[in-house]
């Protein structure tokens, strides 16, 4: 599918992301749109439980979650451009665990509020957005005297063409895979638009490891060098949970 040629003048929406912690109360904003989109706006949301906008007012806070807010501009009935609002109520802390020590390798970075990114190569692009395929880790060891549940928050941005075959990144326990976090089905979009994961909170069983010392391991790969303008994934509060309290 070939990107619509339709002129289109700089606009962009404000804000562009919220970023709060749940305190039970909802908010309310207003949603600005800067510039001129060039077609009519609609707007509509990934999870209506956690952000809606109604009459031009984005409401959220009453439910803890992640949420995208999808602002397309069409005309004539074809959608020729896309922005987003980031939303994200952040949970309560999942509560003590045992530490853990992460060691990144290849394209994976800590952000100064903790978070891990896993990137793409941005030094060069053709002029089809393509690069050089990139590949990253995050590596834990641990020793699981007792059963743990592995929670952490997960969240990107990936290409739209093949999402879930490619820009994957995997979850493995001693080289066993235990979850990719891709979409499960083909998205068949766009190839320069993304595809945006909404942030959710994962957790992982380890109570079939109990008694043995694991390798806990995030494994990034673009697995080609196509379509890589995108912000790839992020990993957030990484914490093992004693399971039972």
């Amino acid at each position: 599918m070939s990107q619509p040629s339709l002129p289109v003048t700089y606009w962009d929406v404000r804000p562009r992301g919220i970023d709060e912690l749940f305190d039970g109360e909802a908010k309310t904003v207003p949603v600005e749109i800067v510039g001129e989109p060039g077609g009519e706006v609609a707007f509509s949301t990934t999870s209506p439980e956690v952000a809606r906008i109604e009459n031009g007012r984005l409401t959220f806070g009453a439910v803890a979650g992640a949420a995208v807010i999808i602002v397309e501009a069409s005309r004539d009935g074809m959608v020729f451009s896309r922005r987003y609002v980031q939303l994200d109520v952040r949970r309560p802390s999942a509560g003590p665990g045992i530490p853990t020590e992460w060691t990144p390798t290849g394209y994976v970075e800590q952000l100064p509020d903790g978070t891990w990114h896993f990137y793409y190569f941005s030094e060069w692009y053709d002029e089809y957005g393509d690069n050089i395929r990139v590949t990253g880790e995050l590596v834990c060891a641990v020793a699981l005297d007792r059963d743990y549940s592995l929670v952490f928050d997960v969240w990107g941005e990936i290409e739209s063409v093949d999402g879930h075959a490619m820009d994957t990144l995997d979850l493995l326990i001693d080289e066993q895979p235990a979850i990719r976090f891709n979409p499960t089905e083909d998205i068949n979009g766009t190839p320069f638009w993304p595809y945006v994961i909404p942030r959710r909170t994962e957790s992982i069983d380890l109570s079939a490891y109990t008694g043995q010392t694991v390798t806990l391991r995030f494994r990034w790969d673009t697995r080609d060098a196509l379509y890589q303008k995108f912000d790839g994934w992020f990993v957030k509060d990484i914490t093992l949970v004693p399971i039972g309290g």
